[in-house]
């Protein structure tokens, strides 16, 4: 997964998992190995899952996808519907 600016961006190999539901902006929920701080704010815009949310997510949304099908980018009718808040607490 990669993003940002030239100096200012991130690229981390082998992020799992993921479902993006802003493509324009790249923001998905996906796994997060790195950290173990879920439900703090520790990314620029994501939703930071541990690898076995994640992975649950992933296969409960729809269409289906196969693990072969690693890389889809285009818009993919009749998917589950997801809605991000932001809660303050």
């Amino acid at each position: 997964m990669t993003g940002g600016a030239s100096g200012a961006g991130y690229d981390t190999p082998a992020v799992s998992w993921s479902n993006f539901f802003d493509s324009e902006h790249g923001i998905a929920i996906h796994s997060a190995f790195w950290h173990n701080d879920f439900g703090q704010a520790v990314s620029h815009g994501c939703v930071n899952a541990s690898p076995q949310d994640a992975k649950w997510i992933f296969r409960w949304t729809a269409p289906n996808m196969s693990l072969d099908q690693a890389d889809v980018r285009v818009p993919m009718p009749g998917g589950t519907h997801v809605v991000v808040e932001e809660r303050k607490y």
